[in-house]
């Protein structure tokens, strides 16, 4: 089990540059924790806290690693489950452990309020210690889980400060889903949301070599595996957690009680998936992308397109990054072999005021500087992009610095 701390706008620096290169190698193998904390040792957030009017002129922000912890379990799965969260979410996050059989990387954010531009106040290092103790908890009883299922869990703690307290409802949600991504080293992908608990039977599945092989070989050609969505309206947390143990019958089973597609009030977002043909065959099938779009899906690490860190609080952020695969030339296939359960929980703020604003029945003009008429303004720009050809996710400076040091981004495996 490996561990790495923070850089010095939280905590003292804890080595220089060189001396981190050395301390990143164990016995010949990489520290990953180690140089994935080197990425944030000369960053300085106190001078870039973040305000309103960042997000409104797409301007990107500053975050940085706190804490690093990653599993020293044995390789499960070689898929590796890409998510990210909030404090709230957490027991989210080890529902999805519970049922995946491989690495899970997840980036935990903490937004922080700190009026300082000088140095980090009380309030801000307490609420990150505490959150630090509650993750350090969470991984250390998952190592500690030695009953042969579960995750091998690869955890960023990654805190953003603000000036704004009102822009804490910009919740970074596509520049973590690039973070948690760093933290993949297997050749196959998955982005799952952390609310989407994925089913069992996609991890036994996956331990199939010869399964593992029709994957990587179709994803490796362009391809990616959707998992079938479905969400819960009666049964709370634990139904959701069964339907995905139990596997493929117990959602056609709870079709008829509590079980349905999920988002059923939006077909756009789903309804490509053809759930229908995804009820009647043991066989994968192609499908062809809709307009709205938003699957979670199984990819090829080196071939899938980075989020758009402009997309943050709440809409359009992963149906912009699925458009992008499409028009890349992506095979959509559907998996005959596992599902996604949403899980449950209460609506995050960032929702409730994107909806609010949506359903308001104001002009643009009225909405000017919500998230709601950002989002959508940005999404014209960017169908506009789409439509000459010109569109290419935007990912941070310092991200694509980071990118650039972990070794095990640096070669495709001959892929």
């Amino acid at each position: 089990m490996r561990t790495s701390y923070g850089p010095r706008a939280v905590f003292p620096l804890l080595v220089g540059a060189s001396l981190a290169v050395l301390l990143a190698l164990v016995d010949g193998n990489v520290d990953h924790a180690a140089l994935l904390m080197k990425c944030s040792e000369r960053q300085d957030c106190l001078t870039k806290r973040t305000v309103w009017e960042h997000f409104t002129s797409d301007l990107p922000s500053c975050l940085v690693n706190a804490r690093v912890w990653w599993s020293s379990k044995s390789l499960g799965i070689p898929v590796t489950l890409v998510t990210q969260l909030s404090a709230e979410r957490l027991d989210q996050l080890k529902a999805q452990c519970a049922t995946w059989g491989g690495p899970l990387a997840a980036a935990l954010y903490v937004p922080l309020h700190n009026p300082s531009a000088t140095e980090l106040l009380e309030t801000s290092r307490q609420k990150l210690e505490a959150m630090i103790a509650h993750a350090d908890e969470l991984f250390r009883n998952s190592e500690n889980n030695n009953n042969g299922h579960g995750c091998q869990l690869r955890l960023a703690l990654i805190y953003e400060l603000f000036a704004d307290p009102r822009a804490q409802i910009l919740y970074p949600v596509n520049s973590l889903r690039n973070y948690a991504r760093l933290m993949a080293d297997t050749d196959l992908i998955a982005n799952i949301d952390v609310d989407m608990v994925p089913s069992l039977s996609i991890s036994t599945a996956l331990a199939e070599p010869q399964t593992l092989a029709e994957y990587t070989r179709a994803c490796r050609s362009g391809a990616v595996y959707v998992l079938p969505a479905f969400e819960t309206h009666c049964g709370g947390t634990s139904y959701a957690d069964s339907v995905a143990v139990d596997g493929k019958k117990a959602v056609i089973q709870g079709i008829k009680r509590c079980v349905r597609r999920m988002r059923p009030k939006a077909p756009f977002s789903h309804n490509s998936t053809k759930y229908e043909r995804w009820f009647a065959t043991d066989e994968a099938y192609s499908i062809t992308y809709g307009p709205l779009f938003e699957p979670w899906f199984i990819s090829w690490r080196w071939g899938t397109l980075w989020y758009d860190y402009r997309y943050r609080g709440y809409g359009k952020n992963k149906i912009v990054q699925a458009a992008a695969m499409n028009a890349t030339g992506a095979i959509w296939l559907v998996s005959p072999h596992g599902f996604l359960v949403h899980r449950p929980h209460t609506e995050s703020r960032a929702r409730k005021d994107f909806l609010r604003a949506k359903f308001s029945r104001k002009d643009m003009q009225a909405l000017r500087g919500t998230v709601y008429e950002h989002v959508e303004s940005l999404w014209e720009e960017t169908k506009a992009e789409f439509a000459d050809g010109k569109y290419v996710a935007r990912v941070e400076r310092d991200f694509q610095v980071c990118l650039g040091s972990l070794p095990w981004w640096q070669s495709s495996g001959g892929g």
